[in-house]
């Protein structure tokens, strides 16, 4: 392959990764609108309500992940940067295949229970998931009357379940920008931290 050749798959795979980072961005830009609409106004000054609704979706994305992937070679860092790895995908697969919310839910659950029984692993994780739950639903009954707590509940669930698909979107953006762009997926890593942090100063001032 001429150099040439190289600096254009290069510029290219960087573009495909600046799109999918970008994605994410959106979907957070999408859930602070909602829940401006739905979540009582101080909402977000109760770091237990809105953390319960955090592990929750952080918990429920875990367990999705682990139910959608069960094979662990997604996993296998010997074969991720092999021609055979199954992150060697173009981003349209990617989008398609691995960030596809419609492959993930209760038939995913389903689909691992079915194909391995019931697991120690997954039982823990299940037992995880019911636990964050019923914190997340419950706890806005503590800070509110029923109108605005059905309120507050509503935002935790969609809380809970844009952040339950970002955690899957996230691990599998890692791992495909790991592949796509080997040593260089730092220096997007560092970009995107950069993002993430500069917009948590600006939320806290």
């Amino acid at each position: 392959m001429s150099e040439g050749a190289g600096f254009v798959g290069a510029a290219r795979a960087m573009l495909e990764v600046a799109f999918a980072v970008v994605l994410p961005i959106l979907a957070l830009k999408l859930e602070r609108r909602i829940l401006d609409r739905v979540a009582p106004a101080d909402y977000f000054e109760i770091p237990l309500v809105t953390g319960s609704a955090r592990f929750f979706g952080l918990a429920l994305g875990i367990t999705l992940l682990y139910a959608r992937f069960a094979d662990r070679r997604y996993f296998d860092l010997n074969r991720l940067f092999t021609p055979q790895s199954p992150w060697n995908l173009s981003l349209v697969q990617f989008l398609r295949d691995r960030a596809n919310p419609f492959d993930y839910g209760i038939g995913t659950l389903v689909d691992d229970l079915q194909r391995h029984g019931a697991q120690p692993a997954v039982l823990s994780l299940l037992a995880m998931v019911a636990v964050a739950a019923v914190a997340a639903l419950a706890a806005p009954l503590r800070f509110w009357p029923l109108p605005a707590a059905r309120r507050a509940v509503l935002a935790s669930l969609v809380l809970a379940g844009f952040d339950a698909y970002l955690t899957i979107y996230l691990v599998c953006l890692v791992l495909w920008c790991l592949f796509l762009l080997n040593f260089w997926v730092f220096a997007v890593a560092g970009v995107v931290f950069q993002y993430y942090r500069g917009r948590a100063r600006h939320s806290s001032g």
